[in-house]
């Protein structure tokens, strides 16, 4: 048999934790460093994933650290995301493939950074975004390769997520996160403001998930944008120098309009099944929603049916086994390690790879910019070009 290969974790927060638990059951895969620069935390879950997996996987404090005393083939990037293209880069350069949390990047220059980097190393490089593994996007995505929509003309999708308190401010000795709206905290010397709260002041950065399903179902790249955004100062919370709600409009290469919305500070109501995120298609022949609350169902139309509802449309894959449909986010969390997996035993190209992590991040980025400029068209950079 092959041997195992050896992952590494940057940044071992709850979210991470969580991938740490559903990837330890892929065969194929063994974790051997834990790096987190909160007190303690990498050390409580190496002990944890030795423990339950027989495994001797080492903890450190910093990245630097963790590339002098361990060995991995792969890292797992889930540190604050504003900050991981650099690690990803230096990863790369010493040979090692890359897996990194949503969005890939905050600005155009890391976006140039990541293509050039892959391009130079070639090493292998994975977004870890998981809605576009979704039973119903696949099952859009399927109709679209079909030509059951005839020619797709607008596509449509929201990610309002919230939550009455988030984890705004970060402990700067320990490092540990805090959950507070409190404006005395804000004036606390011994807190700073979280990669949350910096991304959260303009909420568009978080489209990629949106972004990459339906462009998986669209094809095309979006090649302009324009953007508005709420005041900075949050209606729902007064204190919070946070945006309640951003929305853009984008154009792709191939002729469709896409509509977006993000927010993550005021109650705009969950969705079945899928929570926050919420996508429609409309085509020439037919069009589909998801559903839009948590009492609605999805829904198809055509001109010769009129509309139906879809309850045979799920996240989770009923044919997928356990091991997957278990994973979070109804199962979708597994395939991305999967699919990187493949990419390096096979040695391809992962079907998240570079060029669509970027032509997510970039008209997020371009958006947020179009907004401080009030509205005007951008342009987005062809990265394949």
């Amino acid at each position: 048999m092959e041997k195992k290969i050896r992952f590494a974790v940057l940044g071992v927060n709850g979210r991470a934790q969580g991938l740490i638990e559903t990837w330890s059951s892929h065969p194929d895969i063994e974790f051997t460093a834990f790096a987190d620069i909160a007190l303690n935390r990498a050390g409580e879950v190496a002990a944890s994933y030795n423990q339950a997996h027989g495994g001797n996987a080492k903890a450190f404090t910093s990245y630097e650290d963790m590339v002098k005393g361990a060995a991995y083939d792969a890292l797992l990037i889930a540190c604050d995301p504003d900050i991981q293209v650099d690690y990803a880069c230096d990863a790369m350069e010493r040979g090692v493939h890359v897996i990194t949390e949503v969005p890939a990047a905050y600005s155009i220059e890391q976006c140039w950074k990541l293509v050039n980097t892959v391009k130079k190393t070639g090493a292998k490089y994975q977004l870890s975004e998981q809605t576009r593994y979704w039973k119903f996007i696949q099952d859009w995505r399927k109709m679209a390769e079909n030509g059951e929509f005839g020619k797709i003309c607008y596509a449509e999708g929201e990610y309002l997520h919230y939550e009455p308190v988030w984890d705004n401010l970060r402990e700067k000795k320990t490092h540990y996160s805090i959950h507070s709206n409190d404006p005395a905290d804000f004036a606390n010397p011994d807190y700073e403001p979280s990669w949350r709260y910096r991304t959260f002041q303009n909420p568009m950065y978080y489209m990629p998930h949106e972004l990459s399903p339906l462009l998986s179902i669209t094809g095309g790249r979006i090649t302009k944008v324009c953007s508005f955004a709420l005041p900075q100062g949050s209606y729902k919370t007064p204190g919070l120098m946070t945006r309640d709600l951003q929305a853009a409009l984008m154009y792709t290469s191939n002729d469709v309009i896409f509509s977006l919305r993000a927010g993550f500070t005021a109650p705009y109501g969950g969705k079945r099944d899928t929570g926050a995120h919420w996508y429609q298609i409309k085509g020439i022949r037919q069009s589909v929603e998801w559903a839009r609350s948590d009492i609605d169902t999805p829904k198809q139309y055509s001109l010769e049916n009129g509309w139906k509802a879809r309850e045979d449309w799920t996240c989770e894959d009923p044919d997928a086994p356990d091991y997957i449909r278990n994973a979070p986010h109804g199962g979708a969390d597994f395939y991305p390690l999967m699919y990187f997996v493949e990419a390096i035993r096979q040695d391809k190209t992962p079907p998240m790879d570079v060029y669509r992590a970027v032509e997510t991040a970039a008209p997020a980025i371009l958006a947020v910019e179009s907004a401080k400029k009030g509205g005007v068209m951008l342009e987005v950079p062809d990265f394949r070009d």
